[in-house]
C-alpha cells in the first residue's frame, strides 16, 4: 500500500488518513479518506463504543482547494451500535458539521469572503449555487450573532 503521509500532513484533518488520490482533469482532486480511530462517541449516552454497525456508501465532502485546485474529500463513514443503550450512531468528525457537503474550514473560508466579496463573485469563483454561498453566509453569520450575545 502507497504511503500518503505528505497528503496527510498537508490534509492536517483529525481522525482521518489519506489511502489515495484522483486527479480530476486540471482543476480537481479527489483525496479518498478513512477514520483512524477505532471507537466513536455515543451522542446519547457519551459512551465510547468501537462496534461497528455498518459502513456507509462514501460520500463527498469540499475542503479547501489544494494547489489551484478544488479538493473533494471521498469520506467512508461508519455507523457505530452503543454498548451501553443500544442505540446506533453515525460518528462525528470534528471538522464536519452533520449532514454538511464542506468541511468546517471551507465553509468558513467562503463566510470570510462573503463578508468582503457579493455571494455572486463568490458562487462563480467556487463553482457553487448562489442559494448554497448564501445558506453557508446565513449559517455562519447567525453563528457570529450567537457567540457575540454570549459575551454580553
Amino acid at each position: 500500500m502507497a504511503d500518503y503521509t505528505i497528503l496527510d500532513e498537508l490534509l492536517n484533518l483529525s481522525s482521518v488518513k489519506v489511502t489515495h488520490y484522483q486527479l480530476v482533469g486540471p482543476d480537481r482532486i479527489n483525496l479518498f479518506v478513512e477514520p483512524t480511530l477505532e471507537f466513536a462517541q455515543c451522542p446519547e449516552c457519551q459512551q465510547l463504543s468501537n462496534e461497528v454497525h455498518e459502513v456507509a456508501d462514501p460520500q463527498m465532502v469540499r475542503d479547501l482547494s489544494i494547489w489551484d485546485r478544488q479538493c473533494w474529500l471521498r469520506l467512508m463513514t461508519r455507523r457505530f451500535k452503543c454498548a451501553h443503550c443500544r442505540d446506533t450512531f453515525v460518528e462525528r468528525l470534528e471538522w464536519r458539521e452533520p449532514n454538511r457537503g464542506y468541511t468546517v474550514r471551507y465553509e468558513r473560508y467562503i463566510y470570510q469572503r462573503t463578508r468582503k466579496e457579493p455571494i455572486l463573485q463568490v458562487a462563480q469563483d467556487e463553482q457553487l449555487s448562489e442559494d448554497i454561498v448564501q445558506g453557508i453566509f446565513e449559517r455562519w453569520a447567525k453563528k457570529r450573532s450567537r457567540r457575540a450575545a454570549g459575551r454580553l
